[in-house]
């Protein structure tokens, strides 16, 4: 099938045009910059389009004769700033985007439509022992502009005129990491690489994750299943870890040695304060664990990589850099 990949230039984005490509497919890789780097391959279409552009001929220029759209353009997550300017970019960029998006799609009898949402819109952390559901209540708090944003564009998409044109399909990611992962992940590869004393062997909390392998394969399933239509979806490499759980990982994969100990929580809170970092504290000791049970028997997708593996491969490109 013919494909278009929106943000083609980003983590997730670059593995899936690849992966889309190896099994087969056509790929139109839309980005803001080059999307598709040294990749050469005769059923693959790189399209630049300036980042934030609303001009509906545009966007459906770029979905004409396309089956599929995997949406993962838009505004980032960059901590809960509350600012009506940066909601202002968030709604513009995560819904207004999605909404020129899907209409263009829906001018050129696009079939289906995969949107990349977060799972940030169920707040900031679960509650122990209780992993959020397809079903649980999404909860964006207040100042959290990504999160409303997202959960706008995913009530947009699943509108009822949506619905009557197009197959829209919410998958709600959670921390994906893999080789070329930037971010709050490569820097934890950079820390637990170290050799440096953490004071966190104490921390015993569940976080849910998924590798980027895992990742690309489950979106494909989602644009072709038949029972994904109209359906918010969720996925993770159901290996739920802790925060020291995965630093050793790291390590023990990187060759090196996890240097870890133990200090009261209430001091970690203190010092993290202290820096400026309270929402890096709860990363570190909250638990956000989702359980994708339900979407996993409805696709009849199982993870094709273990996190162990996942790790292991991240890492070895981290040892040849």
């Amino acid at each position: 099938m013919k494909c278009l990949v929106t943000g083609a230039n980003g983590f997730v984005g670059a593995h899936l045009v690849r992966y889309l490509l190896d099994v087969g497919h056509e790929v139109r890789a839309v980005g803001s910059s080059e999307p598709t780097g040294t990749i050469a391959d005769e059923r693959l279409e790189s399209v630049r389009v300036a980042r934030s552009a609303l001009d509906p001929a545009i966007w459906q220029a770029v979905c004409r004769d396309v089956e599929v759209v995997f949406h993962l353009a838009g505004r980032a997550h960059r901590g809960n700033d509350s600012s009506s300017s940066a909601r202002s970019i968030y709604f513009r960029d995560n819904l207004e985007m999605t909404r020129t998006l899907a209409e263009a799609a829906l001018k050129e009898r696009v079939r289906r439509f995969v949107f990349a949402s977060s799972v940030t819109v169920y707040g900031t952390a679960s509650t122990p022992g209780e992993a959020f559901r397809e079903d649980s209540l999404a909860a964006p708090y207040s100042n959290d502009a990504y999160a409303q944003s997202k959960l706008a564009a995913e009530e947009f998409l699943l509108s009822a005129d949506i619905r009557a044109a197009l197959e829209p399909v919410i998958v709600r990611l959670p921390l994906v990491y893999g080789t070329g992962v930037k971010g709050n992940m490569a820097a934890l590869v950079r820390l637990a690489c170290s050799g440096m004393p953490l004071p966190l062997s104490g921390i015993d909390n569940r976080r849910s994750f998924v590798n980027i392998p895992n990742c690309v394969d489950y979106l494909l399933t989602a644009a072709y299943h038949p029972a994904a239509n109209g359906q918010i979806l969720l996925v993770s490499d159901r290996e739920d870890v802790s925060t020291p759980g995965l630093i050793r990982a790291i390590a023990r994969e990187s060759g090196k040695t996890a240097r870890l100990f133990s200090v009261p929580q209430r001091f970690l809170k203190t010092a993290c304060t202290l820096l400026g970092q309270e929402a890096s504290f709860e990363k570190l000791v909250g638990n956000f664990q989702v359980d994708p049970a339900v979407s996993c028997a409805l696709l009849g997708w199982l993870p094709k990589i273990s996190f162990v593996e996942g790790i292991a491969r991240m890492c070895a490109k981290y040892r040849e850099a």
